[in-house]
């Protein structure tokens, strides 16, 4: 149970990892800069890995249960019969799975539009093989067991696909999120920051107003903001007219010589400093 336990939270750091990355990416922040907590890793890792491990569990239970089914529909005579002609079939649809995702790892460009799809076929083909394997040299021994390599072998090469696949989908969902969370950066809180020194943020739609009260604590009010989001010590700003062709972000380090005020997405001008 203890290892079950340090094996998925192992996973859903990394996936975690994944997500975060392309996530930031999309904004041109390289994720270091924010000293993200293993919670917000974590929690992306969820998002990244819960409908991958949803669709392999369905799949898995719907197989096994389909198979049940026919072996009981069938009997012993027809079920025999028709391991016979699936064999060889599962053997060559396999042999060209593991071609085509071979082909894929070369050259991924074609199918980025499809994450996960080359990881799964390359696990759907390892099994599809080791089924055909199996049915094959049972029936020339007459033992349905398999040896110690056998198992060993095929576990390591479902994994490394299923690794592949749930890789490329959290990447896949990294960028989604980013995506989706741009569109709406419009619908914002506007962001006022006023800082005691300048801070030279240039960036369309942002404006610097150097306050006139000499005795103002906070002599530098910048407009134009959204907040991103605040992690470790670090706040994230973007331009309120974000593009994801030329949008710039701003990596601010949360001191006290920096306030910030929120009003709705389209408010009017600030109060003064």
């Amino acid at each position: 149970m203890l290892a079950n336990t340090t094996l998925l939270t192992a996973l859903l750091y990394y996936f975690g990892l994944v997500y975060t990355q392309t996530y930031f990416i999309y904004f041109r922040v390289h994720y270091t800069l924010l000293g993200q907590t293993p919670d917000e890793i974590f929690g992306r890792g969820v998002d990244g890995v819960l409908p991958p491990l949803t669709a392999v569990a369905g799949a898995a239970l719907l197989f096994l249960v389909l198979t049940r089914f026919l072996k009981i529909r069938l009997g012993e005579g027809p079920w025999a019969r028709l391991l016979r002609i699936c064999s060889p079939v599962a053997g060559v649809l396999g042999l060209a799975l593991l071609a085509l995702t071979t082909a894929i790892a070369l050259d991924p460009e074609p199918f980025r539009e499809r994450p996960g799809a080359p990881g799964a076929g390359f696990a759907i083909g390892v099994l599809m093989v080791l089924f055909s394997w199996r049915h094959w040299t049972s029936r020339r021994t007459g033992s349905t067991r398999s040896s110690v390599a056998e198992l060993v072998t095929g576990y390591a090469l479902v994994s490394i696909g299923l690794f592949w696949a749930v890789g490329e989908y959290s990447a896949a969902v990294g960028t989604s999120r980013a995506y989706e969370a741009s569109v709406v950066i419009a619908t914002r809180p506007a962001a006022t920051l006023y800082s005691a020194e300048s801070l030279n943020l240039t960036a369309s739609g942002v404006q610097q107003v150097k306050c006139a009260d000499p005795g103002s604590a906070y002599k530098y009010r910048y407009t134009g903001l959204k907040l991103l989001l605040q992690s470790s010590g670090q706040y994230v700003f973007l331009p309120a007219n974000w593009r994801a062709s030329t949008g710039v972000a701003f990596v601010i380090p949360k001191t006290d010589k920096l306030r910030l005020e929120f009003g709705p997405p389209r408010s009017g001008p600030p109060p003064g400093c």
